[in-house]
């Protein structure tokens, strides 16, 4: 079985990366390939690696001023309409002002503000809907985390 990939990154001039790490972290508990960008990675690079790693999600950040990251947003969903309409999935985490300007955008499978506790977030990677986990999904016991 191939496993899937995830791609992300800080976008434009936009330097936190550290809710990106949490999320590539939850991702590879949930099985998932993880390539990390970095930050400040133009649009075109995320593009670039996307299509080089074939990836199935690409999760962008951004958390500086609201009416920047909407610009910058739109112009990431105009040229990644290719990569959308192929199938692959988009994820948006930032502040809770940029986050609710890229939902309204209409071309991310879900964003992200940070209020969101790490089970949610797992649930999301896992295509499971957040109410559906049980404490299989979280061991509690060293040899099951393990495992």
């Amino acid at each position: 079985m191939n496993q899937k990939t995830v791609i992300a990154a800080a976008l434009g001039e936009c330097v936190h990366v550290a809710g990106i790490s949490n999320f590539l972290r939850l991702a590879e508990t949930a099985g998932w390939r993880t390539v990390f960008l970095g930050p400040a990675v133009p649009i075109e690079k995320v593009l670039e690696v996307a299509r080089a790693e074939k990836a199935e999600l690409i999760g962008i950040s951004y958390r500086l001023t609201p009416e920047t990251g909407e610009r910058l947003l739109g112009q990431f969903a105009e040229q990644a309409s290719e990569l959308h309409e192929a199938g692959v999935k988009f994820v948006f985490g930032g502040t809770p002002p940029v986050a609710e300007r890229a939902a309204k955008l209409g071309f991310f499978d879900k964003t992200f503000d940070g209020s969101e506790s790490p089970e949610q977030v797992l649930a999301y990677l896992k295509g499971q809907p957040a109410r559906d986990l049980t404490a299989s999904d979280f061991p509690q016991h060293i040899t099951d985390r393990i495992a």
